[in-house]
């Protein structure tokens, strides 16, 4: 099972974004969990994440978490700002698995 996690300002607008990954996977038959939190809080659940995908409105702090979570097993990447405005869950979806199946591979060499 992945666990994707997204995180903007709030919570709020990435959430909207959470439940169409949440629809999108469910019509592509895979097994996801899909939540949205503030950036705040990804202390609390950064652990159990596969990926962290941040809304394109605090892409300027990927650095900074990167860094803060580097001992971590997680990457974190940038929403297309087009698919976020759009929410076009299917296509962020598909972009995460691509990224996190991108990071299995390195992994394991």
């Amino acid at each position: 099972m992945m666990n994707i996690v997204l995180a903007c300002q709030y919570g709020a607008s990435t959430d909207l974004l959470a439940v169409k990954m949440q629809e999108a996977a469910k019509r592509l038959q895979l097994d996801a969990v899909i939540n949205a939190y503030s950036f705040t809080r990804l202390e609390q659940v950064v652990d159990a994440a596969d990926l962290v995908l941040l809304g394109p409105q605090i892409r300027f702090k990927k650095k900074a978490l990167q860094e803060q979570f580097k001992d971590r097993n997680v990457e974190i990447m940038v929403v297309n700002t087009v698919d976020y405005g759009m929410l076009n869950g299917e296509k962020v979806l598909l972009d995460a698995i691509a990224e996190i199946q991108k990071n299995e591979n390195r992994n394991s060499h």
